[in-house]
């Protein structure tokens, strides 16, 4: 009995550690857990825009991309709630199935963002080539962690404990961290340079950066989303300034990952999810009325609660003769395929109404 007593966290896994380490991985557990939390009720939350994503509109290639990259982040969240709170036996193989789902979850999220970016960019090869050669480093730096990440069981225990994460891990975060930051800037330019008047590109670039009229090309900006990118972009940053922090042990570089990887999935989700219910515009140019962003954060998708002005019509059909309340300029949408196929297609007819 001496001999139990004497042990700092008898009858418990942590047991078998040094007090410090068993400090973290119990603060891993609750951050863990507030995080399983907080995505499951994302997920509760749009429930309803999932329905409708599915049943109410077209289901072509970009929804089924969101909804595996939902499914993998929560099996990403999942497996490593269940890894360090259970007793799975084979650490080795549970570890590679969390690496691999690791793996997906980024790729899937990647490819979010590169249908958006291409869809802007239509018909840019360049732009194109470029950033497939970027989602493609996505994919080859998270390959890293199921090769090289390793675990073992706590003591005699059924518990596990990684005992190998080598520094080369950190390209699954450097490398979405790129991806992501050229994605953001390259929709920053090419939504912003029609709006700022300058001659040069040089011009136009220190407009961008100098914050001259700022607060227009912020309103530009809100319109289009990209304040979600910002803080996907922001939160990547801060991942990778975690991981090079000396003080923190290797258990919370892996524990923050949960919380940035979740967060940066739920704002590409949410540009998604706004785009495809008509409160972004596909294309990032065409202009949105402000009075739509001012809805719930989470996006209603059924129409009766969208704006009139949100709801989709047939051009063909559209009656404006007796509304003399319309700009001079009308735009009507009749169909998008950009951020649907990934090609950024999309067709408008535009039609000039006087103001009798």
């Amino acid at each position: 009995m001496a001999n139990i007593t004497e042990l700092p966290n008898p009858f418990t896994p942590l047991a078998f550690l040094p007090p410090a380490l068993a400090n973290q991985i119990e603060v891993s557990r609750y951050l863990l857990a507030a995080t399983l939390g907080a995505y499951v009720w994302d997920i509760g939350l749009n429930l309803g825009n999932d329905y409708a994503l599915l049943f109410k509109h077209k289901v072509c290639f970009s929804t089924v991309v969101y909804f595996l990259s939902r499914a993998f982040t929560l099996a990403y969240i999942l497996a490593g709630f269940i890894f360090i709170v259970a007793p799975v036996g084979n650490c080795n193989v549970f570890v590679l199935g969390c690496s691999i789902s690791v793996v997906l979850m980024q790729t899937t999220t990647a490819m979010l963002f590169f249908l958006r970016v291409t869809a802007i960019w239509y018909p840019n090869k360049i732009a194109y080539a470029v950033f497939s050669m970027l989602w493609m480093a996505v994919l080859g730096a998270g390959v890293t962690a199921p090769l090289t990440i390793r675990a073992t069981n706590i003591g005699p225990t059924r518990h596990c404990i990684e005992t190998v994460i080598p520094g080369i891990t950190e390209l699954t975060a450097i490398v979405p961290l790129i991806n992501d930051t050229a994605i953001f800037l390259a929709i920053n330019y090419r939504i912003l340079a029609p709006t700022i008047v300058a001659d040069s590109l040089g011009a136009r670039l220190r407009v961008f950066f100098g914050g001259t009229g700022l607060s227009a090309l912020s309103r530009v900006l809100i319109q289009s989303g990209q304040h979600f990118y910002l803080i996907a972009v922001a939160t990547h940053i801060t991942l990778l300034v975690v991981l090079k922090l000396p003080q923190l042990s290797p258990v919370y570089h892996a524990m923050f990952a949960f919380p940035g990887f979740c967060l940066i999935n739920a704002m590409a989700c949410l540009v998604f999810r706004r785009i495809k219910f008509g409160l972004i515009s596909s294309d990032g140019t065409s202009e949105i009325p402000t009075t739509a962003l001012s809805s719930d954060f989470h996006a209603t998708a059924y129409p009766r609660s969208l704006p009139l002005y949100l709801r989709r019509t047939d051009p063909t059909t559209t009656d404006l003769g007796s509304n003399t309340t319309f700009p001079l300029e009308i735009r009507v949408q009749k169909e998008t395929h950009g951020f649907e196929d990934g090609a950024g297609t999309e067709q408008e007819i535009s039609d000039s109404i006087d103001s009798a």
